[in-house]
């Protein structure tokens, strides 16, 4: 009964590590929404140039997990209804 339920828990380890492994070529994606134009571009642009700027560092040394990180910007135009929908675009993808 024992050694059954160990083989099963190694099978299951087994299972998690290879699904695991299947999933580490897929980039980890971090959505942000900027007022990159618009009235708050003043604040946008910069925040947008500096999650770029962590993307590059993040995947220069090494990524995060042993993943690549990917960084998808939306500019609202600092617009709320804007935003909005680009928060429902992220949550789409």
């Amino acid at each position: 009964m024992g050694k059954r339920i160990t083989v099963s828990w190694l099978a299951l380890l087994a299972l998690a590590w290879l699904q695991a492994s299947a999933q580490a070529a897929e980039p980890i994606r971090i959505g942000a929404i900027f007022s990159v134009t618009g009235p708050a571009s003043f604040l946008g642009e910069p925040e947008r140039n500096t999650a770029k700027m962590l993307e590059e560092q993040i995947n220069r040394d090494g990524g995060l997990l042993g993943r690549k990180v990917e960084v998808i910007v939306y500019d609202d135009e600092s617009d709320t209804t804007k935003a909005v929908t680009a928060v429902d675009r992220l949550l789409k993808r």
